[in-house]
């Protein structure tokens, strides 16, 4: 429980929109400071006349009150930033906070932990004592959200300091050299020291306070400079990593303020390309910058990157931007990071890491959706912008002209998964057959904007993703849950999306495209299955137990993307649509569906068998025609289509030559 749960006697929730309440604090800090100058001037120049000392009077005393309140707007606006917070129910964008924790006591206890911390961290880590360095630990984890620690202490620190800090902590656990011994005792906590000072810089950098616009400018630029200060003569010193090395490892927690992150991601890849392409070693340090994960801290994207999953925003902004590549033409940091870039080994000694390219696709999904990895989406998530759609079209095609680019790195299979339950819409535009009036059956949230993909590009996209097991798992659901509720809406309200009226027509359309798109994705599972002579995991109950936790997730953003256009405000779904039948077909799934005799029978178990891979997908498609219109006539008629677009997707796979690489993509 932390330490102000109970300053009122009980603890009450209140909703909280940190951009909106920023926005405010700014405002209020704005213009309170013009209403007390002007005010104070005022009420000196009529003074000698006796006029408007009582109203400047009442406008000096709201400028106080609004002075007095800013500490509280602050307290609770770091307290919303706690990436821990729960959403606030119905209301996106929203999140709940501890009412009891926002108190003057609560802020003068914050300020006197600030000083107490400072003083700690402005030592040499090498003069802490183990209780001294267990002491500044515990004063960032119990205050990092708390308004006004984080500024005051990383402001206080400065840029430089702060890098020194931490790659003097990181290290305290190694040996100092000619064979002695360390003696340090607490090498095993420092990953707690990382997270518990990522977090309080990450909270430090939403400050505008002047100290802290200073530092976020001063990061940008020591980036590239080594971080120690100069060594006596006449040795000098090694001048430590360099300053992007170091802080790029305090960025894998927290949320970090989106306007430094761009700042810091364009500066961070000029300095990339050129140690990269330098004549020089790659990106490296000695000692230890990194005690979390497998890898050692020696490739600053990596940390970089788990920082964009934190923020969408900005990383929808930084995959956009472009720099000039070598040849002196634009080229997009999607391109440079996804296709160009060759990612440095940065596995510890007998530990095989894959944590950076699997970070950036973590920093993709949130990119794309607009989300953070492993939440769900919203009805306001789903309207996605032209970027987001844009840099989705971009990764379709650079997947589809060089699968090896998937297919050598696997692991971030589950990712492009993610990405793609998020774009069901528009994958299906591009599969479907009627290319003259199919877009009506698949509104995406956002009417205005499509990612511009190709059908030829969608199924090798597919095709790649679905070789993987965790890739496939997430199409096959999300694919399901989306089709489900699309036939659910059309039997509620026939012709609601301006397609047909005729119910029975565009359910068995429905029932035929997803034939087609689990076709294709069952084409890719089955050739990896036999390509890699791995046979094909049952579905246990420890996967049960997995894919219900993620499943339910994935479900709810395909409903919430194929009902965003009935939703009202605050994104409550209209007319009942709540995904029921969506919910029916993820537990058919995961527990199988009932028989004529009461039997369960399990689905898709079987993926080196196409036939079996059909058997389960018309089942599935059947159960979810009935869940969604409750007629058995549907249903049976569902089975045929489907059945039909499943055969198609065979002629598609071959004719676009799935699972061979050609070229990689030129966008």
């Amino acid at each position: 429980m932390d330490k102000d749960d109970n300053a009122s006697g009980g603890i009450v929730f209140s909703g909280i929109d940190p951009d909106a309440l920023k926005g405010t604090i700014d405002s209020v800090s704005r213009d309170q400071e013009t209403l007390q100058t002007r005010a104070s001037y005022y009420k000196t120049e009529l003074a000698y006349y006796g006029l408007g000392a009582e109203e400047l009077q009442d406008i000096l005393h709201v400028a106080s009150w609004a002075r007095d309140e800013l500490p509280m707007l602050k307290r609770r606006y770091h307290l919303s930033m706690n990436m821990d917070n729960s959403p606030f129910p119905g209301f996106k964008g929203m999140v709940q906070i501890n009412e009891a924790r926002v108190t003057r006591a609560a802020n003068a206890a914050a300020a006197k932990d600030a000083k107490r911390a400072t003083n700690l961290a402005k030592k040499d880590p090498e003069d802490l004592t183990p209780e001294e360095l267990d002491e500044l630990t515990t004063l960032f984890a119990l205050n990092h959200d708390q308004y006004p620690f984080a500024e005051k202490v990383v402001g206080a620190l400065g840029a430089a300091k702060t890098l020194q800090l931490w790659y003097g902590i990181s290290n305290l656990g190694s040996a100092p050299g000619y064979g002695r011994p360390s003696d340090f005792k607490s090498s095993d906590a420092l990953d707690e020291v990382q997270r518990n000072l990522s977090l309080t810089v990450a909270a430090a950098t939403n400050s505008d306070a002047p100290a802290m616009v200073r530092w976020k400018k001063d990061m940008v630029a020591l980036g590239g400079n080594p971080i120690a200060e100069p060594g006596p003569p006449p040795y000098g010193s090694s001048g430590g990593p360099k300053g992007f090395l170091v802080m790029s490892n305090l960025m894998r927690f927290g949320d970090y303020d989106d306007k430094f992150l761009e700042d810091y991601g364009t500066a961070l890849i000029k300095e990339d390309k050129r140690v990269l392409n330098g004549p020089g070693p790659a990106w490296g340090a000695t000692g230890r910058l990194n005690h979390v994960g497998n890898d050692k801290g020696n490739d600053p994207l990596t940390g970089y990157m788990k920082a964009l999953s934190n923020s969408p925003a900005a990383a929808t902004v930084f995959f956009t931007a472009k720099h000039k590549n070598e040849a002196g033409k634009p080229e997009s940091n999607f391109k440079y990071l996804f296709e160009s870039r060759e990612w440095p080994n940065d596995s510890k000694p007998g530990e095989e890491s894959v944590t950076g390219r699997n970070s950036l696709g973590h920093a993709l999904e949130a990119a794309m959706t607009g989300h953070r990895p492993g939440e769900q989406a919203t009805t306001e998530t789903a309207k996605h912008t032209k970027a987001q759609a844009d840099l989705f079209s971009f990764l379709v095609t650079s997947v589809s002209q060089d699968q090896d680019l998937l297919r050598n790195h696997e692991y971030m299979s589950d990712s492009f998964a993610n990405i793609s339950a998020e774009y069901m819409p528009d994958l299906h535009r591009a599969l479907t057959d009627d290319k003259t009036n199919g877009y009506k059956l698949y509104p995406t949230a956002n009417a205005k904007i499509v990612a511009g993909v190709k059908e030829h590009d969608v199924v090798r996209f597919l095709h790649a993703v679905a070789r993987n097991p965790e890739g496939y798992d997430t199409l096959n659901i999300s694919q399901h849950a989306f089709a489900a509720s699309l036939m659910e809406q059309q039997k509620k309200y026939p012709g609601v999306h301006g397609y047909s009226r005729d119910t029975e027509e565009t359910i068995k359309k429905i029932a035929y495209d997803t034939g087609c798109f689990q076709g294709v994705i069952g084409q890719g599972r089955y050739f990896e299955a036999n390509e890699s002579g791995v046979s094909a995991a049952a579905r246990d109950d420890a996967w049960k137990e997995s894919a219900s936790t993620w499943g339910g997730s994935v479900v709810g953003s395909a409903t919430a993307i194929a009902t965003a256009s009935f939703t009202g405000p605050g994104g409550v779904v209209l007319g009942g649509l709540a995904g029921t039948a969506a919910g029916e077909v993820l537990n058919g799934i995961l527990d199988g569906f009932s028989d004529d005799v009461g039997e369960k029978k399990q689905v898709y178990q079987n993926v080196k068998d196409m036939g079996d891979i059909k058997e389960s997908m018309l089942r599935t498609t059947q159960e979810a025609t009935k869940a969604a219109t409750g007629s058995e006539d549907y249903e049976s008629q569902a089975g045929g289509r489907a059945g039909e677009g499943f055969k198609s997707a065979n002629d598609l796979v071959d004719d676009y030559k799935a699972g061979k690489s050609q070229h990689k993509a030129d966008g």
